[in-house]
């Protein structure tokens, strides 16, 4: 097995988790897996799995080596397949994003691209936390603004606004709030990102920007269930326009304190800064712009250096 064999059968194990099931992929012996595994991790000097009686896991060092494994064989992929302007997509696309906007609009968007690019495979993630895209090997993360890590590079996709917002029903049961610090006394759902709950709701009045602790007798770390929460009458949600939008032209949901909003906020496809960009995540990305272009404001004025290509 030559080294480009061995770094894809060390992609495979991470994504399987099991030995026996990429030995039953590739058709090979247990051993044999086994075997090409310990002699990567004996010319590495490192240790990459730990194996236990029912799954392996990576050790930090195989989680780095796996995004490293990700970036050469995508590059390769690109590089066997000749892949120009006019050529046939293929090879795979990593992406992930947060749980309401990749359900309810990103996979069937990511269905008519496949539609038309069959050759491409599609891994998609969905997590309301934030992942580290290049240490994670991921192509493309959808992703809020602004950025904070200089190895990345954005593609604005939408512009939009957060909202407060809850069932009409627990308006009336609770009352509609009139200022923002009326809402320490409602019951709010919050995300609940490990080690950071998104428990601070930003304002402005009169120009000036102000945080109210809010809380409730819920959390969550998937912002869909919050959101089905709301919808059923539980609390207060705030959240972005473009994950509520049906809900609030179907009259599920009622915002409110929009004169106290703060700045809108934008969506972004972010990816890798610093290399080249395959052709197969590039036209994804221009794919997924055109087809949100219509949901954001005409016009959208000059972009950030976070927002240009």
């Amino acid at each position: 097995m030559d080294q480009l064999d061995t770094l894809r059968l060390f992609v495979a194990i991470a994504d399987r988790g099991s030995l026996s099931a990429v030995a039953r992929a590739w058709a090979l012996s247990p051993s044999t897996v086994t075997l090409a595994l310990q002699q990567l991790e004996e010319r590495l000097g490192a240790r990459l799995v730990v194996r236990t009686t029912r799954r392996l896991s990576l050790t930090a060092e195989g989680e780095r080596f796996l995004g490293d494994c990700r970036r050469i064989l995508g590059q390769l992929d690109d590089a066997m397949q000749g892949l120009g302007e006019g050529g046939q997509l293929s090879g795979e696309i990593r992406i992930t994003v947060t749980n309401d906007f990749g359900r309810a609009q990103l996979a069937p968007l990511l269905d008519r691209f496949l539609a038309l690019h069959p050759g491409v495979r599609i891994a998609l993630v969905l997590t309301d936390g934030v992942v580290d895209l290049v240490d994670g090997g991921y192509d493309i993360g959808i992703r809020t603004g602004p950025l904070q890590d200089s190895r990345l590079r954005a593609r604005r996709l939408l512009a939009g606004a957060r909202r407060v917002c809850a069932a009409p029903a627990y308006w009336r049961r609770a009352g509609v709030p009139r200022h923002p610090r009326e809402l320490a006394a409602h019951n709010c759902l919050v995300l609940d990102r490990p080690g950071a709950p998104q428990s601070n709701w930003r304002f402005q009045e009169a120009g000036r920007e102000f945080a109210v602790k809010v809380g409730g007798n819920r959390t969550a770390n998937d912002g869909g269930v919050l959101r089905e929460w709301a919808v059923a009458g539980g609390g207060v949600v705030m959240k972005a326009g473009w994950d509520i939008g049906d809900d609030l032209a179907a009259g599920r949901l009622q915002p409110v304190l929009d004169d106290f909003r703060i700045d809108d906020i934008n969506l972004y496809a972010v990816h890798a800064a610093g290399q080249r960009t395959p052709h197969r995540v590039a036209a994804l990305i221009e794919f997924l712009a055109a087809a949100l272009e219509p949901a954001s404001p005409a016009g959208g004025g000059p972009l950030s250096r976070a927002d240009r290509r």
